[in-house]
């Protein structure tokens, strides 16, 4: 059975009836003045048949129809053109924007994804209304610039900004940021009843709700309208909703606020007051737009270093795919090392951002395999002298192909000395104590440690419990501290080693799997 393509829409941003919103289901779609058009607009200075608009599967074409004031698209004059999402049409002195299916927004409405952004045990489901085609009878759009310009005569107004946005500045985290600037919009906008902030992904076309805050006893749900963000999406402007029937339980004065950056949205906020006689007063609106101006180059850097984060994730996943092609061995190896890592920082109380940056080092510790003989890196048999010593340059190896990742110069540390030991005789420089780089000295245990669990080395594979007794014997290798540190882990049972390279495959597959999921939290 074939799928029903969606509708495209236009929306009429001048001329009668500004602001409609209007659906287009049937191609080819006629324009004009005279009543048999598919849509008829009054406008004296169109022609009777103006354009037409024809589908082409996922491809819109405009077609004027030797109208006499001609027909303009982003201001050129046009004959017949394909149309593109958020194009201008002109028409007479009817000014249309033209919005496709393919712009359409995605919205996450389960309640599970939503509570998660928020204070623990806060329930607050969404309520999705809706779209028709005169919604937004009763809006009243809201210039972003204009707004955030209009409180630059207020002194007190400009004082509040200034220490709300000075709280932000130092928050290094894009979740607590958030949270932070909802609780300014509280302090600003004084009857709001809740706010959530929704960053924008204009590649995906997708609206995450990523932080909210309730400002009163009550928890209803958000009442939110498709209709409403993709209008404020599409225009690059705020909107504001009145009620339309103020007896009802759905009587809420509503605001959509866009945070701009370099002309773009990268995310909106939306401020709910529970009272249909309560509204917004237009100076506090101002204050907060200022605000969101304010902030937004900070959730900008905070995206993009987001967006770097995955990016570089899936740089290390690739290398270390080709590692694990070139190695059976190095599969899912990488992976328990980088968790073991993570249980020992755990016990070491480490930060969050020194964590991601030792699991980093973890996972591209054995990296530098990728530039050792086949013939040596699978030999069955032990290695010659000449073969160890070709063996022993793999952390150096490593250390020269990561050098021009992202914050190379931190992570370096656990793939390039992961092979010293506290007694000075590992390798390869031969470092002793505290010399050893910290995260050099962490990944060395637990890459032993994998070694003995998974069969690599010594006599063979040994359970969990002979190979911390075996690690504790060999003290003298290890970081006393860190020693201690995964002694502890191995006691609560925050380790999950793998027990055998021989057997339970499909278990092995269930520990990568958790393993990438704790990876990319």
């Amino acid at each position: 059975m074939k799928e029903p393509m969606s509708s495209a829409f236009l929306i009429v941003e001048r001329g009668h009836n500004a602001g409609t919103r209007i659906e287009l289901k049937e191609f080819p779609a006629s324009i004009g003045r005279d009543p048999t058009n598919t849509v008829v607009i009054r406008d004296t200075e169109s022609s009777r048949h103006h354009i037409r608009i024809k589908r082409r599967g996922r491809l819109f074409i405009l077609e004027d129809l030797e109208s006499r004031n001609g027909t303009y698209i982003n201001g050129d004059r046009v004959i017949n053109s394909t149309l593109n999402n958020g194009d201008k049409i002109l028409v007479g002195s009817t000014e249309l924007t033209f919005i496709s299916p393919d712009s359409s927004i995605h919205i996450p409405t389960d309640i599970r994804q939503f509570d998660m952004q928020m204070d623990e045990g806060l329930k607050m489901p969404i309520h999705l209304e809706t779209p028709h085609r005169h919604h937004f009878k009763r809006a009243v759009r809201l210039d972003p610039s204009t707004l955030a310009n209009n409180m630059m005569s207020n002194n007190q107004s400009i004082n509040d900004i200034f220490n709300y946005h000075s709280n932000l500045i130092v928050i290094k985290d894009l979740k607590e940021t958030c949270h932070t600037l909802l609780k300014s919009i509280g302090k600003i906008v004084h009857n709001a009843s809740r706010a959530a902030i929704f960053i924008w992904s204009n590649q995906e076309r997708q609206l995450v709700p990523y932080a909210a805050k309730h400002f009163g006893k009550e928890t209803p749900g958000f009442l939110l309208s498709r209709s409403a963000f993709e209008d404020a999406l599409s225009r690059k402007q705020g909107i504001m909703l009145s009620p339309e029937v103020k007896a009802t339980h759905q009587g809420r004065n509503r605001v959509i606020l866009p945070v701009m950056h370099s002309e773009d949205i990268i995310a909106l906020v939306h401020i709910e007051i529970d009272s249909p006689k309560e509204e917004f007063a237009m100076h506090e609106l101002e204050c907060a737009q200022a605000l969101l101006q304010r902030a937004s180059p900070l959730i900008e850097a905070m995206l993009l270093r987001r967006e770097l984060d995955g990016w570089l994730d899936g740089v290390i996943d690739t290398v270390l795919s080709v590692v694990e092609a070139k190695d059976t061995y190095t599969r899912g190896h990488s992976e328990r090392v980088s968790t073991y890592c993570m249980a020992i920082a755990e016990e070491l109380r480490l930060h969050t951002d020194i964590k991601r940056l030792l699991m980093i080092s973890a996972l591209c510790h054995d990296i530098g395999k990728i530039g050792i003989p086949d013939a040596i890196l699978k030999k069955a048999s032990s290695l010659s002298s000449e073969e160890y010593a070709e063996m022993k340059l793999h952390p150096t190896i490593g250390a020269n192909i990561i050098h021009h990742l992202p914050n190379a110069k931190r992570i370096v540390s656990g793939v390039k000395y992961h092979h010293e030991k506290w007694d000075g005789t590992g390798y390869p420089e031969g470092l002793a104590g505290e010399d050893i780089p910290f995260f050099g000295r962490i990944v060395a245990l637990a890459d032993v440690f994998d070694a003995m669990v998974s069969g690599r080395s010594y006599s063979g594979f040994m359970d969990q419990t002979e190979a911390v007794e075996r690690l504790q014997n060999e003290a003298e290798l290890f970081d006393p501290e860190i020693l201690k540190a995964f002694v502890r882990a191995v006691e609560k049972g925050t380790l999950s080693p793998k027990t055998s390279t021989q057997n339970n495959e499909p278990e092995e597959e269930v520990r990568e799997t958790d393993t990438e999921i704790t990876k990319f939290k």
